[in-house]
């Protein structure tokens, strides 16, 4: 979660020139539309969770923070270090659920 008053805001188009999100290759700037892609459907992590960049809504438009895209890239690199928790992708199958007590 963003915290406004304490983390330095963006706005999207600042967040496709910073390096994380440049073209390894050209060096170009990333489009617009794969930070919305980023936002909304996230990317794929190390251990196959999607992860979503956070924003925030302001009166201004929908920005992110240099520590948000921080805590981006680390959750796709290193998610058991920055994470407690981590959900399993595979659900419960019906002989667990009869199995467990309850």
């Amino acid at each position: 979660m963003i915290d406004v008053f304490s983390e330095q805001l963006i706005d999207l188009h600042a967040a496709c020139r910073l390096p994380p999100f440049r073209n390894v290759q050209t060096g170009k700037p990333a489009h617009i539309s794969s930070m919305y892609r980023n936002i909304l459907r996230g990317a794929v992590g190390a251990c196959g969770e999607r992860i979503k960049l956070e924003t925030v809504r302001t009166p201004g438009g929908i920005r992110t923070s240099l520590e948000a895209v921080q805590r981006f890239c680390n959750e796709l690199t290193h998610p058991d270090h920055w994470r407690s928790t981590t959900k399993s992708r595979t659900p419960p199958t019906v002989k667990s659920l009869r199995a467990s007590p309850g």
